[in-house]
């Protein structure tokens, strides 16, 4: 015997399986950012030395880790302020990357600016270009002259596999600005059942109420 599903319940049945493809939000706002998150953990970067160091730089943020990389020229050479370091390259053209994240990670942000070729923070104007990537694809988000308070973080429905930061294209002859992250921040999100399972949930939910209906007294 066929039972007949509710055109409500299967138009959110509907809904709900539509939504397994993965999607990212963008946000500005470290404090939005970081309410959208069950747990975050924060890399200072504060334990690396102001020298070269090799890539590719097996790090973590909390209970999470991760993969820092740089290139294609180049290492990292973090710089900073006081006891404050920041995580650079040594070549101004280089992309530093973010990947091989704790499988549970879905969101990642942190601070994006520039330094100068001596370390510190540089105001010379600059596009940098932050990329996310998970399971849909990447998304790209450009940010015009950021400060070392100028927060970026993407947060997404499935797992992220990588963050990129890049400076756009720079003349020879030109001030250097080099790409630079402070307080990188990765983390989880409140778990989402699984859209089959919710699919079934409902489902059931719609028999019960037709069994009912035909149990009700004439």
């Amino acid at each position: 015997m066929k039972f007949p599903v509710l055109p409500a319940v299967a138009a959110l049945i509907a809904a709900t399986c539509a939504s397994a493809h993965a999607a990212l939000t963008v946000f500005t706002s470290q404090s939005n950012f970081l309410a959208q998150l069950s747990s975050a953990g924060v890399d200072t970067f504060d334990d690396l030395a102001r020298s070269l160091v090799t890539d590719p730089l097996s790090r973590t943020a909390g209970t999470y880790s991760y993969t820092a990389s740089v290139g294609p020229r180049s290492d990292f050479f973090p710089g900073g302020s006081g006891s404050d370091v920041w995580l650079a390259s040594d070549n101004r053209f280089d992309t530093i990357q973010f990947s091989n994240f704790t499988s549970a990670v879905r969101g990642i942000g942190g601070l994006f600016f520039g330094s100068n070729e001596s370390g510190l923070f540089t105001n010379t104007p600059a596009n940098f270009t932050v990329t996310a990537t998970d399971a849909s694809g990447s998304f790209a988000q450009m940010l015009v002259n950021p400060t070392t308070t100028t927060f970026l973080g993407f947060v997404s429905t499935g797992s992220l596999t990588s963050l990129t930061v890049w400076v756009g294209s720079q003349g020879a002859g030109t001030a250097g600005v080099w790409p630079t992250i402070n307080n990188l921040t990765v983390g989880t999100v409140a778990a989402v059942p699984e859209p089959e399972t919710v699919a079934l949930m409902l489902a059931g939910l719609a028999f019960t109420g037709v069994v009912a209906r035909r149990r009700r007294p004439i």
